[in-house]
């Protein structure tokens, strides 16, 4: 590969990086805003931290079927 033809590859890999990095806070905000009801203690409660986890693993979960099936797709073309 050329110079110019890996710096467009270095440019989409950290795009790639960003997306997932966005989609990696957003999923930890969302599952945040989900799962944690008291604001009055200073740590979380012990289902607080369950569920958490377990929305956290779901979405990861997913993603990862999702980038799966789409490199598997692209691989196909």
């Amino acid at each position: 590969m050329d110079k110019k033809g890996q710096q467009g590859a270095n440019t989409s890999n950290f795009i790639d990086f960003q997306a997932s990095t966005k989609y990696f806070f957003d999923t930890a905000q969302q599952c945040f805003d989900h799962c944690v009801t008291d604001f009055q203690a200073k740590s979380l409660t012990p289902a607080e931290k369950e569920c958490t986890k377990a929305c956290f693993t779901k979405q990861m979960t997913i993603y990862g079927s999702l980038i799966s099936n789409i490199s598997k797709t692209g691989e196909s073309l």
